[in-house]
């Protein structure tokens, strides 16, 4: 793990007792999972259970005295470590980086062995074994059950916050695109390919031509036009949140440059007011639409 990532905040996300819950969950199966299956250094072999008062009356065999010693030690590691990660939660105002978060699972894990060495001498008394030998001696062996689901957290753990930066990245982008949209109008041809890129601000209308659109816009105070390979009607669709509005069969035009609404024998059109673009008729269908429009 290189320094860089050590001195990284922990995700945020771990902050939150629902995530936590689960992360002290799955190491309370791992850790079972790791004794019943591998039963690392052959843990408790050392002790033997049947002789303390307190279990021969109905433990029957070493499997079983096993097996209950096993779910004790999860269940010790699982109450210390909630409390241990209900503190964590509680003290997001310290804000730990990977570096504080090892050190508080070492010292969690160190806490954990402390307790379990207690228990053990004070329910087995272990003949001639001192206090100091014995933690040594559960340390060790708890570091063999342990090792594995805190090396499996600690990953979810980067995974979740590169997942979430990840997130973070792509909004980022989403919100650019948007800003992008907002501020530009983007033509594609037929194969979405980008042809064509007019500032909003810019685009006066939009003529169908065939097969293809005719892009007529205003570049350094002159009226140009841009022919793009694509359909009226999947153009529509993409500015159909936009100011650029269809008024015609053939025709979109930009609302924000129309000028003036005009209705003679002829019918209804818009002007716009700039040389060299023609005034665009308005069909029955769109009537309604751009005159609402043009209330707002």
């Amino acid at each position: 793990m290189n320094r860089n990532l050590l001195n990284q905040h922990i995700p945020q996300l771990l902050y939150r007792y629902t995530q936590q819950a689960v992360i002290v969950s799955a190491m309370a199966v791992a850790a079972m999972l790791c004794i019943v299956i591998f039963r690392p250094f052959n843990i408790y072999e050392s002790l033997d259970f049947l002789v303390s008062g307190a279990l021969s009356g109905w433990i029957d065999s070493a499997e079983d005295a096993f097996y209950l010693a096993s779910a004790v030690v999860v269940i010790i590691g699982v109450v210390l470590v909630s409390i241990s990660r209900l503190v964590m939660v509680r003290s997001r105002h310290l804000a730990l980086t990977y570096k504080g978060y090892i050190a508080w699972c070492l010292v969690e894990f160190a806490i954990v062995a402390l307790v379990i060495t207690t228990c053990s001498a004070s329910w087995f008394h272990p003949e001639n074994t001192g206090f100091v030998l014995l933690f040594a001696n559960v340390l060790g062996r708890t570091s063999c059950i342990l090792f594995v689901p805190y090396v499996l957290c600690l990953l979810y753990i980067i995974i979740l916050d590169k997942t979430q930066q990840i997130n973070q990245l792509n909004e980022s982008i989403r919100n650019e695109d948007n800003n992008l949209q907002r501020a530009y109008v983007l033509f594609y041809d037929d194969h979405n390919e980008m042809r064509l890129s007019v500032k909003r601000e810019d685009l006066v209308m939009i003529e169908s031509a065939d097969n293809y659109i005719c892009v007529w816009y205003i570049n350094n105070n002159t009226v140009k036009k841009a022919m793009v390979r694509n359909t009226m009607k999947r153009i529509a669709e993409q500015l159909a949140d936009t100011s650029v509005q269809r008024c015609h069969r053939s025709y979109m035009v930009n609302m924000d440059r129309v000028k003036v609404l005009r209705r003679d024998k002829d019918g209804v059109f818009i002007e716009f007011g700039i040389e060299g673009i023609f005034d665009v008729p308005i069909s029955r269908t769109y009537i309604t639409t751009i005159t609402n429009w043009l209330m707002k």
